[in-house]
């Protein structure tokens, strides 16, 4: 009896631990490390990383001796002063805007033996201080879009340097190491009358601009091209790739999360892409709305070609930047465009294709002077004067639609660069329609 009361005790103590034991697993909950909630990253690259210095460059060099202008577009003309600039330490900034009439502004800016160095758009000094060694730091939104020295070969340790808003008729004198600049000077002086002789308008808009004297022939030049990978472009732009759809029409595809959009168009062979979730802010500096550009290209690698920075709008939080070849602005689909909300990307517009290979296809074309083209503007009765922001020469693409149909891949399309004059027009672009052989049909039509 004892015997069989001790096997009941061994039972019921197994039956109790093997209970024990059981709960024991179902209820154990390991220590595992808490995950933070990150948002969604897509490490893309459709082309190349720049920094500022690849993106801030200037597209024109004046020279002024007595009453002559002397201009260049060329790079390899510009390139050596910027750079010497660059080595440089400019200080001691000092605002004499209040303190300068307008023919003084004239004679600093543009007074015998003066170089401008004329940027393409105003440029935030924080901006052009990643560029060049400023000591700015009073200097707040305050926007140049051009540099004015000296051409001198003075041995002096130091010297005047101007940075001025030409329609603002701001400027600010500083002082900077002479010492990098003097022989960029030297070699300016022994080439500048090689430049092209131009002749100094101001528009109504304030701004002054430099026309050639007389007429210039430049080269009609052809490309073959590639389109960048759409996929590539909807993993950089949307934060989640993954809930992203598709939808295909005669027109091009668009791809949506369900509120942003991303429209592909093959005919322009541009993407755009609309954030309507993002909040508005007015406020936002030029300087800011210049870097999350810049860190938002870069982080997608969105690089392909030769942009510089065209185009700061802070009533609207847009900048732009725009495709330059040999130092001349492209025009027609030719744009990358950023527009920002408080926290987020709001609008984003780019051309779709790159540059692959230079086609050997090339041809002359001759240009209007200056003075034959402030006599189109003058006779066209339609055109607003007050809106007339810049004229300058610049490129017009002209695409090949022989080789396929709307929904194929423009593998190898032909680009055709055409040499125009162009007026920037308020908001717009137009170009001058001419004809120089009969004089005849000379017209301003719409081109952006």
């Amino acid at each position: 009896m004892r015997r069989e009361h001790i096997k009941s005790v061994i039972l019921t103590t197994l039956v109790i631990l093997s209970l024990v034991l059981s709960y024991s697993l179902w209820s154990y909950q390991p220590n595992y490390d808490v995950i933070q909630n990150q948002d969604y990253v897509q490490k893309v690259s459709i082309g190349a990383k720049r920094d500022f210095k690849d993106i801030i460059i200037p597209n024109q060099l004046v020279v002024h001796e007595s009453s002559k202008n002397f201009v260049t577009t060329k790079q390899n003309n510009i390139s050596p002063i910027y750079r010497a600039l660059q080595k440089t330490e400019i200080t001691n900034f000092e605002n004499l805007t209040n303190k300068t009439s307008e023919d003084a502004f004239h004679s600093i800016t543009k007074g015998k033996n003066k170089v401008e160095i004329i940027f393409p758009t105003v440029v935030p000094v924080e901006t052009l201080n990643k560029v060049l060694s400023l000591d700015a730091k009073r200097l707040q939104n305050i926007v140049f879009d051009r540099i004015v020295i000296n051409l001198s070969t003075k041995q002096d340790s130091s010297a005047k340097i101007y940075f001025s808003n030409e329609e603002q008729n701001v400027i600010y004198e500083a002082t900077f190491d002479n010492s990098p600049i003097i022989s960029a000077v030297e070699k300016l002086r022994d080439s500048y009358q090689n430049f092209t002789e131009s002749l100094r308008y101001k528009l109504e808009s304030g701004k002054v601009i430099y026309l050639p004297k007389k007429t210039l022939k430049l080269t009609t030049m052809e490309f073959l091209t590639t389109d960048i990978d759409v996929d590539k472009l909807k993993n950089a732009i949307f934060s989640d790739p993954s809930n992203v759809r598709k939808e295909s029409t005669d027109s091009g595809d668009t791809y949506t999360d369900g509120t942003r959009l991303m429209t592909v168009s093959p005919l322009n062979r541009t993407i755009s892409f609309v954030n309507p979730t993002a909040p508005e802010d007015t406020n936002q500096s030029p300087n800011l709305l210049v870097q999350r550009s810049v860190d938002f290209i870069n982080a997608h690698g969105g690089w392909t070609d030769g942009y510089i920075l065209s185009g700061v709008k802070p009533e609207s939080n847009e900048v732009s930047f725009r495709l330059f070849i040999n130092n001349l602005p492209v025009y027609k689909n030719s744009t990358i465009t950023t527009g920002w909300g408080v926290d987020d990307i709001e609008t984003f517009k780019r051309p779709l294709y790159k540059f692959r290979i230079a086609d050997k296809k090339e041809s002359e074309i001759e240009l209007m002077s200056g003075p034959q083209i402030m006599e189109v503007i003058a006779n066209n009765k339609s055109i607003n004067k007050s809106l007339i922001k810049d004229i300058s020469l610049g490129y017009e693409t002209i695409f090949d639609d022989s080789q396929t149909s709307i929904n194929q891949p423009y593998y190898n399309r032909a680009i055709q660069l055409k040499p125009v004059w162009i007026i920037n027009y308020g908001d717009s672009y137009k170009k001058i329609d001419q004809d120089l052989l009969s004089r005849t049909g000379v017209n301003i039509v719409g081109l952006e």
